[in-house]
């Protein structure tokens, strides 16, 4: 091989790394290029070689080197340094040592000094390729590793740590940790107010016991606010890198296995009501983040009960066991006295409120606290003026307040100014992300010109909402207004649902995966849902529809969930006949029960709107996937309607005759698909329930029992063979905290002081 440097333009920090990482990195490179085990030195005894192998090597443009290989590694922290000769004399006496020795007949010189032709050719040629013994040179610069580490994801998993920012592949993850970092501060107010309830202390030991806790309730009851404490926690106590996700998608991108982690998935299923979309997705990534968790990563749900009570309907929960085994169900009706005292005393304390408001509310506070509609946010609305504007502090006035928030906070936007209301319509009309310095699109400025308000008017209003119904926050590294908390959003839905001039404004507008994840269209009642089209304005949807690219998978997806699940049959009624292309390319695939395509089918079925040739297609292609994949979406509620009498007999007796005889084979085509990454009872989960599910049907078959027996026991066993040890995290109850200490007695009251 001719001596020669490497070089290239692209540049990485790589004088920030100190020079033993840089000795790691280059060790690693060898490895990764030459597909070989390399052999490290420890720093004061490496004889000359910071690593080594012996062997052959075929490099990628075909040339084959043998014998002895040595690396030498160059550190400076001097940025921009150009290697010249004399920074070399260590490592030219070193070369010719080992080369006396037999140890170097190809050395390799790693430098992350920038290299000049001139410096390359006299370093080469007079004096490397001089050396008795070596037989092949080469130097990699900083230019050439830099483009190495940016060509090759493999080596940026390995490459090591810098100064705690993780390694080279996570410079985006740094920003998304810094991202997180500036969400958490953005709820400073409310964590200085938060105080140690039991729902926490469940919170914590089911995130130090499972590495995972689900937090459900109801609106209002704290759910974020706990969510946040536990972050912060998790920064402190773990060193954990904290990301705030909003999706599974989020979670695949930004999961690292080399880095301690807390996700944190805010309304993981929905905000206010159940998006079947985002737990369609989660189901193919809850095997992941089962994996994951069992390698360390701790991760935070949080969910309204009801939404979550929806969304597990689809849930394959068997993904990840401890969905069931940390559930926090947070019950505001379940707070003792002193812990609704406690919170009620810090918001109002700490909070806005003039020393005059203090005075007048304080001897109604108690009452407030044992109040059956007491939570945390009814707290935080008393300890900020914004809210109690026109709060008649007597005990009707309060009693109202705490009890009818939802009203009252309807009641507070329609009283507000043009400009406010047209800052809520535009965060509203944005899906509740609304990104700053505003930019209005066309329809946004008709919007706001009709609810009276104008460009400027609308920045007004954002600026005067911070804090109150808004908060300006950091999202993906860009500044965005969003509600301060979803019932916000409930009660701006709840008045544009009452006024027909606004609905025409928001389905014009919004943005189509807002309008299907929003309304409903006809009389379909879906929890949450607060905005129902009527018939007149069927139109303007279906015209929003036909402006989607159905080609592509996902926007063919999202649009027959909304078909399936938000449309009556007046609305499928007058789709079909508008677009009767749509129904004839709905497609069937496994598996059914996740396919919203098989689930618009079902529903028209229901509904006697189901063509027969359609029908026909779903129900040959079903029968194909029970003995193919196999699958036993024909069982399925709705689904087996879709198969007549024959075509059930038939696709029974196809099992028994070509499936059940097959099964070692297809169970051994599953292992091969096995990834190690992969949770192996996870990975077969699917197979067993559908083996079962074959069983119950076949209950009075002696024979296709005894099969479907032998098949779950060689599962078992293949399992068993595929089953890495498990991960078990290290208990560490300083978070979860000890028992609650025992409360002062005395009469006093805690609200005592909170005028002083």
């Amino acid at each position: 091989m001719k001596a020669k440097a490497q070089s290239s333009e692209v540049s990485f920090e790589l004088h920030t790394l100190g020079w033993k990482a840089f000795q790691n990195l280059s060790v690693t490179i060898m490895g990764d290029i030459w597909g070989q085990v390399v052999q490290g030195f420890f720093d004061s005894h490496d004889g000359g070689r910071d690593g080594a192998f012996n062997g052959n090597w075929e490099s990628k443009t075909g040339e084959a080197f043998s014998g002895s290989f040595t690396a030498q590694c160059k550190f400076t922290a001097k940025e921009n340094k150009c290697l010249s000769l004399s920074d070399l004399s260590d490592e030219i006496t070193k070369a010719k040592r080992l080369a006396d020795k037999g140890l170097s007949d190809n050395y390799i010189l790693f430098t992350n000094m920038r290299l000049t032709g001139s410096a390359d050719e006299k370093i080469i040629q007079e004096v490397f390729e001089e050396i008795p013994n070596i037989k092949n040179f080469a130097i990699y610069g900083v230019e050439r590793i830099s483009q190495i580490i940016q060509e090759s994801p493999r080596l940026r998993m390995l490459v090591p740590r810098i100064y705690g920012l993780g390694d080279l592949s996570q410079i985006l993850d740094q920003r998304a940790y810094e991202q997180a970092s500036e969400i958490i501060s953005s709820l400073g107010e409310d964590l200085s107010k938060f105080i140690i309830t039991d729902a926490y202390r469940k919170s914590a030991k089911a995130l130090v016991d499972h590495g995972f806790v689900l937090l459900l309730g109801e609106p209002m009851c704290g759910k974020s606010t706990i969510a946040a404490s536990l972050a912060m926690g998790a920064i402190d106590e773990w060193g954990c890198s904290t990301i705030k996700i909003t999706s599974a998608d989020d979670f695949v991108t930004h999961f690292n296995p080399n880095e301690k982690q807390l996700f944190w998935v805010d309304d993981a299923f929905g905000a206010t009501q159940f998006d079947w979309g985002s737990a369609a997705r989660w189901n193919q990534v809850l095997p992941h983040l089962n994996a994951a968790i069992h390698k360390g990563t701790k991760v935070i749900f949080t969910s309204r009960d009801y939404i979550y009570k929806a969304a597990k309907r689809c849930l394959k929960e068997s993904a990840i066991p401890v969905i069931n085994e940390s559930q926090v169900v947070i019950h505001v009706e379940n707070l003792t006295k002193d812990e609704r005292e406690q919170i009620l005393y810090n918001h109002i304390k700490l909070g806005r409120q003039d020393q005059k408001f203090k005075e007048d509310i304080k001897s109604y506070l108690p009452n407030v606290a044992a109040h059956e509609r007491f939570s945390p946010e009814i707290a935080r609305r008393l300890g900020n003026p914004f809210f109690t504007k026109n709060l008649s502090i007597s005990s009707h006035g309060i009693n109202n307040f705490v009890s009818n928030p939802l009203e009252l906070l309807c009641e507070i936007i329609e009283t507000m100014d043009d400009g406010c209301k047209s800052a809520l319509a535009l965060v509203f009309m944005r899906g509740g992300n609304l990104p700053s310095p505003l930019n209005m699109t066309a329809d946004e400025e008709n919007a706001v010109s009709r609810l009276g308000g104008s460009r400027g008017e609308a920045v007004k209003g954002l600026e005067n909402l911070h804090e109150g119904l808004l908060v300006n926050s950091l999202d993906r590294g860009s500044y965005s207004w969003k509600f301060k908390h979803p019932t916000v959003r409930d009660a701006f839905s709840k008045i544009v649902a009452s006024s027909q001039d606004l609905m025409d404004i928001y389905l014009t507008g919004a943005p189509i995966d807002k309008l299907f994840a929003e309304i409903t269209c006809g009389s379909v009642e879906v929890m949450g849902a607060s905005i129902s089209v009527a018939q007149n304005q069927f139109d303007i949807i279906i015209d929003r529809i036909k402006s989607v690219d159905t080609n592509k998978w996902f926007n063919k997806q999202a649009v027959c969930r909304f078909l399936s699940y938000r449309c009556d049959k007046d609305f499928l009624s007058k789709f079909i006949h508008e677009l009767p292309e749509f129904i004839g390319v709905l497609t069937v695939h496994s598996y059914v029960y996740l396919n919203a395509q098989v689930d618009l089918v079902v529903k028209l079925n229901e509904f006697g709107l189901l063509p027969e040739a359609v029908r026909t297609k779903a129900s040959s292609a079903i029968q194909r996937l029970a003995i193919d994949i196999p699958e036993s979406g024909f069982m399925k509620e709705g689904i087996s309607d879709l198969l007549t009498d024959e075509e059930k007999t038939e696709t029974q007796e196809l099992i028994k005759t070509e499936l059940l005889p097959s099964l070692s084979m297809k169970i051994e085509q599953h292992e091969s698909g096995f990834d190690k990454d992969d949770d192996p009872e996870a990975h077969f989960e699917e197979l067993k329930d559908t083996l079962n599910d074959y069983r119950e049907l076949f209950a009075e078959d002696e024979s296709s029992c005894n099969m479907i027996d032998q098949a779950l026991t060689k599962i078992e066993a293949v399992v068993g063979d595929l089953q890495d040890n498990t991960y078990s995290p290290t208990s560490d109850s300083s978070l979860a905290g000890g028992e609650k200490g025992s409360q002062l007695g005395g009469s006093r009251s805690i609200f005592d002081d909170i005028d002083c």
